[in-house]
């Protein structure tokens, strides 16, 4: 007997999902008419959508740096975002290099710590290189970029941040593309994995021609854990707009299109960063020849409730099968579930206190 030798490469499409779901609910794929495919794919939609609505699904957490601006204290979560899971305050060390453009401008104006000044290119597909000097090799972790655009607007860039051990060779690290860049904002950029090098530099792509106000290479990054505020406590605070170099506290206000995290204090530090890992709506379905972004576990859940769905929908379709089709969507739905989960270790810390009368 030959085994196939490979996990995970068989392909589930949406119209695989469609035409099992109908065959399910008993009618045959080639009945379906081009109305109820469309309506089926809107409630694999809804199937999805309602998933954060039973727990954390570990394969939608994602994380987003934030760059803290000067006195703004309200941050968007991304489109999608759902909760957040942790937020934490975090500062980095620069560490000091000699910078150089090959398409003019002034390079050291890109880590002079000073984001009134900036490096205007003059040339498209140019690059800024930092280098740190022989046996002084950094091992970069996180990179930020803010932009300077004419006019306080917006750009669509291309780079490429790369590394290198001799200012020759070059080893890509993160690519951009079709990057929205606004004027004085902030875009940071983990590098995992990171490099232990000596040089570094930023190379635009594609036409792009850099203007940059700060490229901070971040080391030694510290993060401290931001305390979640409900609603109450944050409109009873007497003075919101209160500055200081570090917002420890956050209300998360769940509004639409998108959250907003709320800083308390106010940050004051151009510098600064905060890490969010946040929970995430699951993509939407695109093409009846695309697939879902789900685990290969939980594809039989999916496809038991999207069955369910579509026989309330499918006409002539007998109440007995769709109980059926109901307690079969709640059995694979509570199994794939219950096989969501972090497995680590559980730690608690009760917090009790003496008691005195």
């Amino acid at each position: 007997m030959a085994y196939s030798g490979t996990a995970g490469q068989t392909v589930v499409t949406v119209q695989n999902l469609i035409d099992n779901g109908a065959r399910r609910a008993g009618k045959l794929a080639e009945e379906l008419t081009v109305e109820q495919v469309q309506s089926a794919k809107q409630s694999l939609f809804f199937v999805l959508s309602n998933l954060i609505n039973q727990g954390i699904q570990y394969f939608a957490i994602k994380k987003q740096v934030y760059g803290l601006q000067p006195n703004q204290y309200e941050y968007l979560l991304p489109v999608g975002g759902n909760d957040v899971l942790n937020a934490l305050y975090r500062w980095m060390t620069q560490p000091i290099g000699s910078y150089s453009s090959s398409a003019g401008g002034t390079a050291q104006n890109v880590a002079d710590d000073n984001v009134a000044t900036y490096c205007q290119q003059t040339n498209p597909n140019g690059n800024i290189v930092v280098n740190y000097g022989t046996n002084n090799s950094q091992y970069i972790g996180s990179i930020g970029l803010m932009p300077y655009v004419a006019g306080g607007g917006t750009a669509t860039w291309n780079y490429q941040y790369q590394s290198s051990t001799d200012g020759t060779n070059w080893i890509t690290l993160y690519t951009a593309t079709n990057q929205t860049v606004t004027d004085g904002q902030w875009i940071w950029q983990d590098i995992d994995p990171g490099a232990n090098v000596s040089y570094y530099r930023i190379l635009a792509t594609g036409g792009t021609t850099l203007a940059i106000r700060e490229w901070y290479l971040g080391v030694n990054s510290t993060e401290i854990t931001m305390s979640r505020l409900n609603r109450d406590d944050y409109t009873n605070l007497p003075n919101k707009n209160f500055t200081a170099n570090q917002p420890f506290q956050y209300w998360l206000n769940r509004t639409i299109p998108q959250s907003t995290i709320t800083l308390w204090p106010t940050p004051q530090n151009a510098f600064y960063q905060m890490t969010v890992w946040y929970s995430a709506q699951i993509q939407d379905v695109g093409a009846l020849s695309g697939q879902l972004a789900i685990p290969d576990r939980w594809l039989l859940a999916v496809q038991s409730m999207l069955a369910h769905q579509m026989s309330l929908e499918l006409p002539g379709i007998q109440l007995q099968r769709i109980q059926y089709l109901e307690a079969q969507a709640e059995k694979y739905f509570i199994m794939a579930e219950q096989e969501e989960r972090d497995k680590s270790p559980i730690y608690f810390a009760p917090n009790i206190g003496v008691y005195t009368r």
